[in-house]
C-alpha cells in the first residue's frame, strides 16, 4: 500500500523524467505518459484511502456478560472485566438498545474516572461500591474527553443510555445486585 512518502517520491521521479525529456519527447508521448501516470497515481491512492476509511481506532474485544438487578429490572449487560475490555468500553458504537449497558469491574475498590473518547452515544454512568450501593450517577456526552470521576471508592461502574436511570427511578444510594460469575 502506498503512503504519502511513496507518492511524493513518485512525483519527484516524474518531475525528473519530465525535465529530462521535455525538449526531446514528442507532445503525444508526453500526453500519453501523463495520462498513464495520473491513472497510476489514482489507483495507488485508492487502496490507502479505502483502508483509512475502514480503519478505526477501536480494537476488537470480546466482552463477557453479567446480570444486574436495578430499578426493578433484571438486565444482562456486557461485562468489561479486564484491562482491554475496560479500555475499549462502548467506543465506536452508534447506538445501544434501550435496556443494554456495560458493567465495568475495576478489580479492586478505588476512586475511578471515565471519559468518552471515541464513544458516539450519550451515556449515564452509575458508580457502584463493592456492596452494590450507587455512589454517583453522572451524565457523559459523546466524544467528550473530560474526566468524569467517582466521588468515593468504587468497584464497579454501570453505563446505560443517557436518561435510563432517571426513567427507571434509580438514584444515588440505591442498591444494585450484580452477578458476574466471578468469585
Amino acid at each position: 500500500m502506498l503512503n504519502l512518502k511513496h507518492l511524493l517520491s513518485f512525483a519527484f521521479l516524474f518531475a525528473g523524467i519530465h525535465r529530462a525529456f521535455k525538449r526531446t519527447m514528442p507532445w503525444r508521448i508526453k500526453q500519453k505518459l501523463a495520462v498513464v501516470l495520473t491513472v497510476f497515481s489514482v489507483i495507488a491512492v485508492m487502496p490507502s484511502a479505502t483502508a483509512q476509511s475502514a480503519k478505526t481506532d477501536v480494537p476488537t474485544v470480546v466482552f463477557n456478560s453479567a446480570v444486574v438487578e436495578v430499578g426493578g429490572k433484571k438486565l444482562t449487560v456486557e461485562f468489561a472485566d479486564n484491562w482491554d475490555s475496560r479500555a475499549q468500553g462502548l467506543m465506536g458504537r452508534e447506538s445501544m438498545c434501550a435496556d443494554c449497558g456495560m458493567l465495568f469491574d475495576f478489580e479492586h475498590s478505588r476512586r475511578v474516572s471515565m471519559w468518552m473518547k471515541n464513544t458516539l452515544i450519550p451515556l449515564d454512568v452509575a458508580f457502584i461500591t463493592r456492596k452494590g450501593v450507587i455512589t454517583d450517577i453522572k451524565q457523559m456526552q459523546p466524544l467528550d474527553l473530560t474526566s468524569v470521576p467517582s466521588s468515593k471508592r468504587v468497584l464497579y461502574a454501570l453505563e446505560m443510555n443517557q436518561g435510563w436511570f432517571e426513567k427507571h427511578g434509580v438514584k444515588e444510594g440505591d442498591k444494585i445486585i450484580i452477578k458476574t460469575g466471578k468469585k
